[in-house]
């Protein structure tokens, strides 16, 4: 069974030309750099931890100590 209507137009959510097209574009791009941003802080901040604990694990490692092994 075809679902679609014969002679419906592709659903178009916002037009390309004009004020409401350019200024959704402006609104999309600016939060996907604050998106960015934030997730991009967030993997920083694991990666010093991951760096941090591979370093911890490296220095008991060379000591023969492990706490958890």
């Amino acid at each position: 069974m075809d679902t679609l209507v014969a002679g419906a137009l592709p659903l178009q959510l916002v037009p390309e030309f004009g004020l409401p097209g350019i200024l959704s574009t402006l609104v999309i791009i600016v939060l996907a750099i604050v998106v960015a941003r934030v997730v991009l802080s967030i993997a920083l901040k694991v990666a010093v931890v991951a760096a941090v604990v591979v370093g911890l694990l490296w220095f008991f490692g060379l000591l023969r100590f492990v706490p958890f092994l």
